[in-house]
């Protein structure tokens, strides 16, 4: 696994061991981010079930401002921390060993960029995005990237939410969202 683009490009990445958690495949990541690419100036990110960190860390690579990375598994939050500190990035980067409603819930500044890449299995992205709408946890003008299996799509519209586009690729898909007009 490693970095597609911006400043770190093709810097290796540590990955989570075990089956716990699912990495997204460079030619997706490389997807998502030419796709957001103009909300990624300056940006404040949130990288919910955050993994490896992978995918705040390629925001932060490509010119957001700041990261939080929010993982339950304390495998998981090592990594994100290794792997942040490998790059550099610490000075840019929160990292918290919380579940994602726990973390919804005390959550205060709206992101820019919400990036949600949940197991499959969980099926909570309907519920996530609930609770990001309910508290305005994503800021006017703002995208949530939802990575899904591509047999189960997000609702088209959630509490003033709505997703606008849904790409494939493979079993994995991706769904953008953002504030309805």
């Amino acid at each position: 696994m490693r970095v597609i683009g911006g400043i770190h490009r093709s810097r290796r990445l540590e990955g989570v061991p075990g089956a716990s958690t699912r990495e997204t495949k460079d030619r997706v990541k490389e997807a998502i981010f030419n796709s957001i690419a103009a909300h990624l100036a300056e940006a404040t990110v949130l990288d919910l079930f955050a993994g490896s960190g992978s995918l705040g860390i390629e925001a932060l690579s490509r010119g957001a401002k700041e990261a939080t990375f929010i993982d339950i598994d304390v495998t998981a939050v090592g990594v994100i921390d290794r792997n942040i500190k490998a790059l550099d990035l610490s000075e840019r980067a929160k990292i918290l060993d919380l579940d994602w409603d726990t973390y919804l819930a005390i959550a205060i500044e709206p992101f820019d960029v919400i990036l949600l890449d949940p197991p499959y299995a969980m099926g909570v992205l309907d519920d996530v995005v609930a609770v990001i709408a309910r508290h305005e946890l994503l800021a006017k003008g703002g995208v949530i990237v939802c990575l899904h299996d591509r047999t189960s799509e997000p609702h088209q519209t959630n509490h003033g939410i709505i997703k606008y586009k849904t790409k494939a690729y493979g079993n994995t898909a991706v769904s953008y969202m953002k504030w309805g007009e």
